[in-house]
């Protein structure tokens, strides 16, 4: 039976809920439908003063709204918080609410109720600290208890993440960057691999995947774990995949020198040219974020290519082989000179079968680069035919050994290995990298929607949505 009240300063409006939906219809000359499924109800405000009131309310009395259901809308991948107000007669809105609240705890129970959330206040633009002020009260709205660490040093959120007790929480959220997820990540993974009495620097060891998911709001210069985790930069959109709660587990690169764990990668992990430019790209901060647009195109297309000598294995069951025996583990080896080898997800370029593609570079024409760029910013498929100096493959594992060349006062360059935009300088030249499936578990509800045109059966529908007046959207 439907509840009669006011929706949107829509009056006699028909309030139905449901186990999974909410569903509003206006009457009049023209009907009007919105429905909100309660799993992308955000929170539920309400109006305690006026709902405690010991007489009913005339409808010229009764206030502008005795609750506010605050719920996700879609467009493609960006999401967004929209309100809808409710009010009318105080016994019919609390009996209404009460059905409500009584529903929509039962879709809600597994959502996070605690997280500890680490700041980094000088990430990318500085805009750490400013995004938790915006964001912290959509938390505090899904009744989302946050504790929350402001980093005053570098390594700080390593510091962090060792003493304090994950037990108390339900995931951890980085207002940062790439650079700071990976901190966090890797210092996550030692501490869970020493609990468990393994050695993380051995390649061939057991590993043991982070069991608290993690969630980024993206507040850094790159921000490429927040397309990873819910195909988009917006910063509300990454806060609504936490607040709904869903985990995903996504695969991790680890890279090894000399026996030693030299660091995990989510996005990309590299050795060549963008290693090269990201180090010189660092070097250059007096000019401050336009550094990142200067420094590769000076790399790219003005500076010439810096080719190293190295012999490439790639070894996986899908590599092409002699022996082809089912089972085999196969084996690929490259020889001579190269500009880049990079690690990038395959998802980035829009390849759905593997989960890691690795991209070996000869000598590149100039073109091929300004085309690889325009290609990778529209997640578009790579091919060979495309680029006849590149090798496209998905291997479990490569070594790259490389043989160094006297470079002078820039003999560091044949050490150094790109780490989620992290520069790490090696002991020797010749690294291993291999591939760790569902290593990280992050807070995604992005497979839930694989099809960013369309929407779960779940997910709010509208033909027409009443007047907004009371509407918002952050």
């Amino acid at each position: 039976m439907p509840y009669v009240l006011t929706a949107n300063g829509k009056a006699d409006s028909d309030c139905i809920v449901s186990e999974r939906e909410l569903r509003i219809t206006t009457q009049g000359g023209k009907s009007k439908e919105l429905t909100i499924a309660l799993d992308d109800v955000i929170g539920i405000e309400t109006n305690d003063i006026e709902l405690n009131a010991s007489i009913n309310q005339s409808k010229t009395t009764k206030p502008k709204w005795l609750c506010k259901v605050h719920y996700i809308t879609r467009k493609k991948l960006v999401w967004k918080q929209n309100t809808l107000c409710v009010t009318g007669q105080v016994e019919e809105c609390r009996r209404f609410l009460s059905d409500l609240q009584l529903h929509f705890q039962k879709v809600c129970g597994q959502r996070p109720k605690r997280l500890l959330v680490l700041v980094n206040p000088i990430s990318g633009g500085r805009y750490g600290q400013s995004n938790s002020r915006r964001i912290l009260p959509l938390f505090e709205l899904a009744r989302i208890t946050c504790d929350v660490k402001v980093s005053e040093r570098a390594k700080h959120f390593e510091e962090m993440v060792s003493e304090y007790d994950l037990t108390t929480v339900d995931g951890i959220v980085i207002f940062g960057g790439d650079g700071s997820f990976s901190e966090v990540l890797a210092r996550l993974l030692r501490v869970t691999h020493q609990k468990a009495g393994l050695n993380y620097n051995d390649m061939n060891g057991p590993f043991t995947s982070n069991t608290i998911p993690i969630g980024v709001i993206p507040s850094g210069t790159g921000n490429g774990i927040s397309v990873t985790q819910y195909g988009h930069y917006d910063t509300v959109t990454a806060a609504l995949h936490v607040i709904k709660g869903n985990t995903v587990k996504i695969p991790l690169m680890a890279e090894y020198c000399d026996d030693e764990l030299l660091g995990y990668a989510t996005v990309v992990t590299c050795y060549g040219l963008f290693a090269d430019m990201m180090y010189y790209t660092d070097k250059q901060r007096w000019m401050r974020r336009a550094r990142y647009a200067v420094m590769p195109f000076y790399m790219m297309f003005l500076k010439s290519q810096r080719l190293f000598d190295a012999e490439i294995t790639l070894t996986g069951s899908q590599l092409s082989a002699a022996d082809d025996t089912e089972g085999s583990k196969k084996e690929e080896k490259l020889a001579g000179e190269f500009s880049l080898v990079a690690f990038f997800p395959a998802k980035a370029f829009g390849v759905t079968e593997g989960e890691v593609l690795t991209l070996i570079f000869r000598r590149t024409p100039k073109s091929h680069f300004f085309r690889l760029i325009v290609k990778m910013m529209k997640r578009e498929m790579l091919t060979e035919e495309d680029f006849p100096t590149l090798t496209i493959r998905q291997p479990s594992s490569v070594r790259i050994k490389v043989n160094p060349r006297d470079l002078g006062d820039n003999n560091f360059l044949n050490y150094l290995m790109n780490i989620d935009g992290e520069i790490h300088t090696m002991k020797k030249a010749d690294v291993r990298v291999k591939l760790l499936s569902d290593a990280v578990n992050v807070f995604s509800s992005l497979h839930l929607y694989p099809d960013p045109d369309s929407q779960s059966p779940a997910s709010t529908t509208a033909s027409k949505s009443p007047s907004e007046a009371c509407a918002s959207d952050n």
